[in-house]
């Protein structure tokens, strides 16, 4: 009788063992996959620059209502940040606050707004970003147009791609035109040197659009979807 049941009280042991073994590894692997960063098939990080159109003495369209579109540039680009950072790519904005790249003194509208948009591609350049998502809104005189429409440059088919799969998102939203990705020849998207679109969320210009677009739950529609290409981009789960 000793003799079984030191061996029953060993196997008792060996299988909490087990148990503990496995418990162990399981949450070993929650946090390592919590804390590591995504790892492209060349054996880097992802990363992407996300750049809220316009800022400081640039406000970007004005609507009728005095909304600017500096300030929904910025609020959706920080909600796609966060929607982002989770999957372990690393995000950068190239602004933070409502602000510019231009020194003081400088002049002329076109020399600021070039050297404005340089300070951005050389960041995207120095972080070695896998792509460049600039964010926008769009208005026109007559004020019909409304949804959100993304372009890249005609040269780049990586561009293309991101393009066509944020896009495929943004329209998937309740009541969003069905427009299609669209090439464009943009300062920002022409001169950088990764995969560059322009994601013009919605029109400023649309009265009803306007409205929502001052929405934080519109807001939050938009950035998810925008991330949602993002991540089928890279191929993320």
């Amino acid at each position: 009788m000793m003799v079984r049941g030191s061996q029953q009280m060993l196997g008792k042991k060996a299988a909490i063992v087990l148990v503990l073994g496995v418990m162990g590894m399981l949450i070993f692997s929650v946090f390592w996959q919590g804390s590591t960063a995504v790892v492209s098939p060349l054996g880097k990080d992802f990363v992407v620059i996300l750049d809220p159109g316009h800022g400081g003495y640039d406000p970007g369209a004005i609507s009728s209502k005095g909304v600017y579109e500096k300030a929904i540039n910025l609020q959706v680009a920080n909600m796609v940040k966060e929607m982002i950072r989770p999957s372990g790519v690393k995000v950068f904005l190239t602004r933070e606050e409502d602000m510019d790249f231009v020194p003081d003194g400088v002049k002329g509208k076109t020399t600021k707004k070039q050297i404005d948009l340089n300070y951005r591609i050389d960041m995207a350049s120095k972080e070695k970003a896998d792509i460049f998502v600039s964010l926008h809104v769009n208005a026109t005189t007559a004020g019909r147009n409304s949804g959100a429409e993304t372009f890249y440059h005609y040269k780049s088919e990586s561009g293309k791609r991101l393009a066509e799969l944020i896009q495929q998102e943004l329209i998937k939203i309740s009541g969003m035109n069905r427009r299609i990705a669209k090439p464009g020849d943009f300062y920002v998207i022409k001169n950088t040197s990764m995969p560059a679109v322009i994601v013009e969320v919605g029109y400023l210009s649309s009265v009803k659009e306007q409205k929502k677009l001052q929405q934080t739950w519109y807001q939050e529609q938009l950035a998810r979807a925008i991330s949602k290409g993002i991540a089928n981009y890279f191929e993320l789960p």
